[in-house]
């Protein structure tokens, strides 16, 4: 089992991993080396960790990919494991959201990359319990816990989401976002180029009718602005169930959900059939590092979701190498613009030889 350097950590110290433990956020396969020891639970918001899990052998009834931890169980694990994320109001919420479910006299352990902040995160368990400090370090990596000494505030979702209206592309919108949630609480640089881009397209007659995905969906804006700008049904899809839940939060704050399907999935794996178009900012970073696995697993597998004359737009930062990627996938591409560290790539669906 391939594992990352915070998990070879948390091999150290899996002594004290007894009881019942709750992972909050987990970035590998680690839980399943516990199960023989301990009474394990994930509550996992990336759908590729979930699917390995589950692969794994991981029994469901105690996972849950999604954006809140919806089992009823306050004050029931002895443990709660949380990895660090990049975001910090991430790990805020991760902490608020599990601590709950955490019994008098358990343990949160928050283990990190030092490049993560992890040095400075531990400090945001005192308010919460007592005696955090930190318990090893090894390839980089730190190791904190505290014990809880006295329950924990109940978790309100409602007070995580923020809302906001955003003016892009000729719309008005009102955007919902959670921590965590890529372009939080901000209009992405990159994503407002390509919707100025995709107001100028001409896209077909009877478009109302047309099949859209947005894939790397974030907080719903791409899907929203397509949805206005067409009539048309989006399928908006993330390996993240806090961007899933955002999107479909965006929708149901601008009235239009009936028009929403979401679906998590690892790159385009659990995508089924084809669409007209094809929009993506796709992700290009696992955890803190730049990740062209992500990409071009995407820009591979495209072809087979695209009709015959489909339509791809990817806008990216203009470092990245994606034309070798669409090329390779649908013959050739159209920069289509270049401006303020962005580009827009376009690729077609053409009729094989």
């Amino acid at each position: 089992m391939n594992l990352n350097p915070t998990s070879l950590l948390l091999q150290r110290v899996a002594e004290a991993f007894t009881g019942k433990v709750l992972f909050a956020n987990p970035d590998d396969a680690y839980p399943l080396e516990l199960v023989s020891q301990a009474d394990v639970s994930v509550w996992s918001q990336s759908k590729t960790v979930f699917d390995r899990l589950v692969q794994g052998g991981l029994d469901e009834a105690k996972m849950e990919f999604n954006a809140l931890w919806t089992q009823s169980s306050e004050e029931t694990f002895d443990h709660v494991i949380i990895i660090q994320p990049k975001a910090k109001e991430l790990l805020d919420y991760l902490i608020a959201a599990t601590l709950p479910h955490l019994k008098i006299g358990g343990k949160v352990w928050l283990v990190g990359d030092n490049k993560s902040g992890v040095k400075s995160s531990y400090k945001r368990l005192e308010p919460l319990a007592e005696m955090a400090g930190k318990v090893d370090a090894a390839k980089h990596c730190l190791i904190y816990n505290a014990q809880k000494q006295s329950p924990s505030p109940a978790f309100v979702f409602e007070k995580w989401i923020t809302r906001w209206q955003e003016k892009v592309a000729g719309q008005t919108i009102t955007l919902c976002s959670i921590p965590g949630v890529f372009g939080h609480k901000k209009l992405d640089k990159g994503t407002a180029l390509l919707l100025e881009q995709l107001s100028e397209h001409c896209f077909m007659s009877d478009v109302q009718h047309a099949r859209f995905l947005d894939f790397g969906c974030g907080d719903g804006i791409i899907s929203l602005w397509l949805h206005n700008q067409t009539g048309a049904k989006v399928t908006a899809l993330d390996d993240s169930a806090l961007a899933l839940k955002a999107t479909a939060l965006t929708f149901e704050a601008n009235g239009v959900s009936a028009f929403l399907t979401t679906l998590g999935s690892n790159g385009l794996q659990a995508l089924q059939g084809r669409f007209n178009y094809i929009i993506s900012n796709p992700p290009f970073h696992t955890g803190l590092s730049t990740d062209y696995s992500i990409p071009e697993s995407f820009f591979a597998n495209v072809k087979h979701h695209l009709t015959l004359n489909g339509e791809l737009f990817v806008v990216a930062n203009d470092f990245l190498r994606y034309a070798p990627f669409i090329d390779a996938a649908l013959g050739t591409h159209t920069r289509l613009q270049r401006e303020k560290g962005y580009a827009i790539y376009y690729g077609k669906q053409k009729k094989p030889k």
